[in-house]
């Protein structure tokens, strides 16, 4: 591996990007959060009354939970970030941010496994059918041969939202700034139908262990293995190809640093600051 190269705080603020939004929003999503994740559930499963009720109680538990032990873990990161990214970070430092909300993500999934396992194996055939029409029936097909316009065009749309995030996070960017990101995302790979293959996969999987009767225990092992350990889980043909693609972000990190003023650093720093005083606000309700 390349010797650790020095970098500012570009690297967790991708990673904030696909994790946060404003601060507003998250104190409101977080205060709905119950609400937000049964409509969505009843999205995919159609459920009954007794499953909201139970979805209701159980989530009430699990957020009480988050609020006392994981958001005061969550503020401790963000300090610790915004200490670090203050002069500049290295490599190991980037390595530890990944690593930290993978903890955060395997403590949280944890939490709710037990829940999530008896929902699951409790839904009727009616709804696992229901669940079925919505993933797998009306997916688009991902084998289908693309055009070299429509690959390009998915590139763009990819590059677009990057530069969104950017500019979320820093600020206005230059042309310059925005040419020179639109380059380095199109050194990403191209993973979109290799992830919506794996994921098809694994929701006829799902469906499967879902029409076996007495489902808990390989219901338990099959969330295990997606939600707390998915890169082991990957088969051959996906796991270097998401490998790939983690490492490419890293160097595009390193990358787009390097074109960063110092005021669009400090908007950034200001931006965690205001996350740490929203955190430290709902961790006390």
């Amino acid at each position: 591996m390349k010797k650790y190269q020095r970098f500012a705080f570009l690297s967790a603020m991708i990673l904030f990007s696909f994790y946060l939004t404003g601060c507003s929003v998250t104190q409101l999503a977080y205060e709905h959060a119950d609400w937000l994740i049964i409509h969505r559930v009843d999205h995919y499963f159609d459920i009954t009354s007794e499953q909201r009720t139970y979805l209701k109680n159980r989530l009430a538990e699990h957020l009480v939970w988050h609020r006392q032990e994981e958001l005061p873990l969550y503020v401790e990161f963000l300090k610790a970030f915004r200490d670090k990214s203050q002069n500049g970070l290295m490599e190991q430092e980037l390595d530890w941010a990944f690593d930290d909300f993978d903890a955060r993500r395997r403590a949280l999934f944890n939490q709710i496994l037990p829940d999530a396992v008896y929902f699951l194996a409790s839904l009727s055939k009616a709804q696992i059918t229901y669940y079925e029409k919505k993933v797998v029936k009306n997916a688009p097909n991902n084998n289908a041969e693309k055009s070299a316009a429509e690959i390009q065009q998915r590139l763009e749309k990819r590059a677009d939202k990057i530069i969104t995030n950017m500019e979320d996070w820093f600020g206005p960017l230059s042309d310059a700034q925005i040419h020179r990101i639109k380059i380095l995302s199109f050194t990403l790979p191209d993973i979109k139908e290799d992830w919506a293959n794996y994921r098809d996969e694994r929701r006829k999987e799902l469906i499967q262990l879902l029409r076996q009767k007495n489902c808990s225990t390989q219901v338990e092992a099959y969330l295990k293995s997606v939600l707390l350990n998915p890169t082991e889980d990957y088969p051959p043909q996906y796991r270097d190809k998401f490998a790939q693609m983690q490492k490419a972000i890293k160097t595009m990190i390193l990358q787009i640093d390097k074109l960063l003023t110092s005021e669009q650093r400090t908007k950034a720093l200001k931006k965690i600051d205001n996350y740490v005083r929203d955190f430290e606000k709902l961790k006390r309700y």
